[in-house]
């Protein structure tokens, strides 16, 4: 049989085995826990630059807003011809935004005059006036029986860039990574 010196040996010998092991995996663990930290910390970085890059595209891309009006009123009887004050004091902009109009109804809209033209823009309204022939119809009457109503849309680059300034956003140049020499 195994003499009890020689058994007593072989357990010593697997207990070592088993301590180099346990030690072995606990370096791999170590390694893969800094090779993640070290992911996690890059992964970090490369969020707050894309969160610096998404601020600077925010502070310069224009801002929309939209609306409709319909409160029609008559300009003069001799032109037949209407306008619409818009307000928009709501928004709340300091300066004149960028203006786009546009009227929309069941009827007979095709067939009028100056919907793109803005009078009296500012930050806080604007006015359109509309011109069409009415065949002797009261015009406030044809827009109402035929429900028009003025879409416009507001842009507005937030006061940090004059609206009629094309939109620029600045590239960072790459960094070039350098060759380790063997």
């Amino acid at each position: 049989g195994i003499n009890a010196e020689y058994m007593g040996i072989m357990k010593i010998e697997i207990g070592i085995s088993l301590l180099l092991l346990c030690c072995l995996c606990s370096c791999i663990m170590i390694e893969e826990e800094a090779e993640h930290e070290s992911r996690h910390d890059s992964l970090t970085r490369k969020m707050k630059k894309l969160t610096r890059k998404m601020k600077a595209f925010e502070a310069n891309y224009p801002k929309m807003y939209f609306g409709k009006e319909s409160n029609w009123k008559l300009y003069d009887t001799t032109s037949n011809a209407l306008y619409v004050e818009v307000d928009i004091s709501q928004y709340g902009l300091k300066k004149t935004p960028e203006i786009l109009t546009r009227v929309h109804g069941e009827s007979s809209h095709w067939r009028t005059m100056g919907v793109t033209s803005i009078y009296e823009a500012s930050p806080k309204k604007f006015r359109v006036y509309l011109q069409r022939y009415m065949d002797g119809q009261d015009p406030i009457s044809v827009a109402n029986n035929n429900k028009w109503v003025l879409h416009y849309v507001l842009i507005s680059r937030d006061d940090k860039q004059d609206i009629h300034q094309p939109i620029t956003f600045k590239r960072q140049k790459k960094k070039k990574k350098k060759k380790k020499k063997k």
